[in-house]
């Protein structure tokens, strides 16, 4: 170490810790083109997957500008890249932190990254099976007898992609709770004292996050959040339990 520099080792320990983090960066984007454009060539099934939940409410979709059908493929490929690649850039997250943890932390952390990315799958097999399903449904079928309903492509993948990425991060809200309770950040006091003004904000959330305004699509994912925030007091209560243990131990 220079003696005329003493801070030049901490500041070239900072500048690996960013060249790392741009390698980082640069894997998982190129991970997400990659697979988005894999989903590009394979559209046509994609497409498919995309409009089976709308099959039945609607015989065929329309677009007005020339532009529009090959904009929703993008916005599909992409949504497809996106949900495909997810568990790639996990792994960047966790080898990127990993290196400055605790050996007996590392494990824990894994099984959250883990955790997450179950969730992250789950809220987007609700969202297609469960919420998308019921939208459309409601939606559409209010309009019956008012109207013909002719649906442009683009704003119906809109729609689609909205609904399958909000459920996907609405369902990491256990994993949230239970990973700040293990870093001492939450307590599972502050999180039942507190349920009422949660529920308040998960209503507000539900409102904002949800492509529609009609108060139908607002529950169809403030119920499940809600529930999802219950299970997340009781993963808190469970961490806190063990880490009494342990310290009795």
């Amino acid at each position: 170490m220079s003696p005329f520099h003493p801070e030049e080792p901490g500041r070239l320990d900072v500048i690996g810790h960013l060249e790392e983090l741009r390698g980082r960066i640069l894997w998982c984007l190129s991970a997400l083109v990659l697979a988005a454009v894999i989903s590009f060539w394979r559209g046509g099934s994609i497409m498919t997957l995309v409009k089976r939940p709308v099959l039945g409410l609607t015989d065929e979709f329309i677009f007005i500008s020339p532009t529009e059908a090959f904009a929703a493929y993008i916005k599909v490929s992409l949504l497809a890249g996106f949900i495909v690649s997810f568990p790639v850039m996990l792994y960047h997250v966790w080898a990127f932190l990993s290196p400055a943890m605790p050996e007996n932390a590392r494990g824990r952390v894994a099984l959250w990254l883990f955790s997450a990315m179950g969730l992250f799958f789950g809220g987007i097999a609700f969202s297609y099976f469960v919420a998308i399903p019921a939208a459309l449904d409601f939606l559409i079928g209010f309009s019956s007898g008012i109207a013909v309903a002719k649906i442009t492509l683009g704003k119906y993948t809109s729609f689609f992609g909205s609904l399958v990425l909000v459920g996907g991060i609405v369902f990491e809200i256990p994993v949230a709770m239970g990973l700040l309770t293990d870093m001492g950040i939450l307590k599972t006091s502050v999180l039942r004292r507190k349920r009422h003004y949660a529920i308040l904000a998960i209503m507000i959330l539900a409102a904002v996050i949800t492509p529609t305004q009609d108060i139908f699509n607002m529950l169809l994912f403030a119920v499940p959040m809600i529930f999802l925030y219950e299970i997340g007091i009781l993963i808190s209560i469970l961490i806190e339990r063990r880490k009494k243990q342990r310290g009795r131990t």
